[in-house]
């Protein structure tokens, strides 16, 4: 009797610790390369699991288990071994669960376990396509998310393999925000990955240049933002002849990106999130023609993309029709240094806590999945 209890108590204690290191466990990095509607294609550097096949569907249970007593000094160095997350499963195929080891271990310096069903095992640097999920998963949601991942990689010409896997990033214990991810190894090579793309421009404006330049500024593949003016009569105007409306100019932010990070349709989302495009030459107490909604396009083929986008907006988000003009771009003129990076410098004016901040803070709530 005094056995059985030793045993179940040596359980409930492997199990404690094993979910206060969840709690704390450190999450491993990787890149984001692109982000392709709601799925990020990442890149992994090299990384070492540490992994268990259950013998039987019964075994299943005891996996987290078995890997944890190896972290917890199970192995023939009586290490203690960080935890990181998330953890792998890879219920798909053989229902493997795998912990990966910190990055400061390699396959000689990691102890060997003391259990030999627990492998040890190499896994090369990998290009891998994520797409995420909240709440408790299950065999349900994730054949769910693993269909959505392949219809995205599908629709987009991206190969991927048949090595799909399971992430989860938290205890059992966490109830709300949790993380979940279907992620599988995709080609980098293949079309799609433009890796080699040259940076591009975009150019819009949405009432103050101080706000749309915060909007974009930590936006996945934005390599950088100038506030200035385009749309008008003159050269080289001042903030203070724009702010007249006799030039004619808009306010406007140049938006130089990485194609191979965002693409334009995802920027222009951003951009008719992050205002009221329906209404006329005004953005809350902004008023006048220098605040109006408008998006410049270089060609034809991303005037049509614009356009698409407005329809779009129009049938199925706004009541009212949007009015932003869609312009055919002419010249981009540099704002004052002063306003150059303002929300960045002046993060606690009245303006940018109580205009700019909120509306950044939506949208990186909102959407996510394109913000660093």
């Amino acid at each position: 009797m005094l056995k059985f209890f030793a045993i179940i108590l040596s359980s409930i204690i492997l199990v404690y610790f094993s979910l206060n290191l969840f709690f704390k466990a450190e999450e491993h990095d990787y890149q984001v390369l692109k982000v392709i509607e709601e799925v990020e294609i990442r890149a992994y550097d090299e990384m070492i699991y540490a992994s268990y096949t259950p013998k039987n569907e019964s075994d299943r249970s005891s996996s987290f288990k078995v890997i944890a007593n190896y972290i917890f000094g199970g192995n023939t160095a009586n290490e203690e071994i960080s935890m990181t997350s998330p953890v792998v499963m890879k219920p798909y195929d053989n229902h493997e669960m795998a912990f990966i080891m910190p990055d400061h271990y390699s396959l000689t310096s990691l102890p060997k376990p003391n259990n030999s069903q627990i492998k040890i095992s190499k896994i090369p640097s990998s290009t891998k396509a994520a797409i995420r999920y909240s709440g408790y998963s299950n065999a349900k949601i994730e054949n769910k998310k693993k269909e959505e991942l392949i219809a995205v990689l599908s629709t987009h010409h991206i190969v991927h393999e048949n090595d799909f896997e399971v992430l989860v990033y938290n205890s059992p214990y966490k109830v709300f925000n949790r993380r979940n991810e279907v992620v599988v190894s995709v080609n980098h090579n293949n079309k799609t990955n433009h890796m080699s793309l040259k940076n591009e421009k975009l150019f819009v404006g949405g009432g103050c240049f101080w706000c749309v330049e915060a909007v974009f500024q930590d936006v996945i593949g934005v390599e950088k933002v100038v506030s200035g003016y385009s749309g008008g009569l003159i050269k080289n105007p001042t903030y203070e002849q724009v702010s007249s409306g006799r030039t004619k100019h808009a306010e406007v932010c140049e938006i130089t990106y990485n194609p191979a990070a965002i693409e334009f349709e995802q920027l222009l989302k951003i951009f008719f999130a992050s205002h009221d495009p329906t209404t006329m030459n005004s953005q809350g107490n902004d008023v006048g023609a220098h605040y109006r909604s408008i998006v410049f396009f270089s060609d034809l083929n991303q005037k049509k993309v614009i356009e698409k986008i407005i329809n779009e907006l129009n049938e199925a988000v706004f009541d009212n029709k949007i009015v932003t003009q869609v312009q055919a771009f002419d010249a981009f003129y540099n704002a004052e240094t002063y306003h150059q990076d303002y929300f960045q410098n002046n993060k606690y004016a009245p303006y940018c806590s109580y205009v700019i901040s909120p509306k950044v803070d939506k949208l990186k709530k909102e959407l996510s999945q394109f913000y660093k």
